[in-house]
């Protein structure tokens, strides 16, 4: 099987209001779209539709495996919704892969569990079985501004680019455009379309702020400076912090700003 960052804070609130109720055991399955991989540089990626068992169209899946074995399976349902999974490794020839989620969005904010991936006559099928928070676990919000750096990008050889890794380094700044903190990237690109102007990315997001970090994973789009109209905002998973974050997991929603920067929104909770 081939694929085998609280210093000067915009807004902090508290709410006993979960987006969904518990739901232990709830579990579905996806299956993946006819589309190959691309492999460059010896690292594997894929993007393609995603449907029910049943056919009907749910969004899409895109994924990495890095040439450590390292693979991150990032589904992306058509309602905006994130499920993240991932895994440090994958043994060659495996009939079936298990990776751990590293959280959601929207109606999966803070889903834990598990992603059990198979290809029974050929097909990558996907079985998610996961559980959210508690109804009433409190959230903690916040924003902030991050302002980018020109991206630092390595060429793997793929076609239209997809494999090259896109490095990524930047400030984050508070409602005074005081820096607060500093913002990574490390992310993938994985898919090309609209001859070329529009991107799919999965990647890692670093915050680091004086008080302690918050690591974010999943999907992004990137349109060029030629593309007509703009993208909507993008949700990623937090998967994990350290320091005044330990224990924290959720969401961050990235809007682009009309001054080039992006305003990066949390919503997040303590499991």
């Amino acid at each position: 099987m081939n694929r085998t960052a609280r210093t000067a804070v915009l807004a902090l609130s508290f709410s006993a209001l979960c987006a969904a109720p518990a739901l232990a055991g709830s579990s579905f399955v996806v299956r993946e779209g006819a589309a190959p991989d691309v492999v460059a540089g010896g690292v594997t990626t894929w993007f393609t539709g995603m449907y029910s068992p049943e056919g009907n169209p749910r969004g899409h899946v895109t994924g990495v495996q890095m040439p450590d074995g390292r693979t991150s399976l990032d589904l992306i349902f058509g309602s905006g919704a994130r499920i993240v999974a991932f895994n440090p490794s994958v043994a060659a020839g495996a009939r079936a892969v298990r990776r751990t989620i590293l959280g959601g969005t929207g109606r999966y904010l803070g889903a834990s569990g598990v992603v059990r991936t198979s290809r029974p006559r050929g097909v990558f099928t996907h079985e998610v079985r996961y559980s959210l928070p508690p109804r009433g676990t409190p959230r903690t919000t916040m924003a902030y501004v991050v302002r980018l750096s020109t991206p630092r990008i390595i060429n793997r050889g793929g076609p239209g680019g997809v494999g090259n890794a896109r490095l990524i380094t930047g400030s984050i700044l508070d409602a005074s455009r005081t820096r607060v903190g500093t913002y990574g990237v490390d992310s993938t690109l994985t898919f090309v379309y609209g001859a070329g102007t529009y991107e799919w990315y999965a990647g890692t997001f670093s915050y680091e702020f004086a008080d302690g970090t918050l690591t974010a994973s999943g999907p992004y789009q990137r349109a060029s400076a030629s593309a007509p109209g703009a993208l909507g905002s993008s949700g990623r998973v937090v998967s994990r912090g350290t320091g005044a974050y330990s224990g924290m997991r959720g969401q961050v929603v990235v809007t682009a700003n009309p001054d080039g920067t992006a305003t990066h929104s949390f919503t997040l909770i303590r499991r």
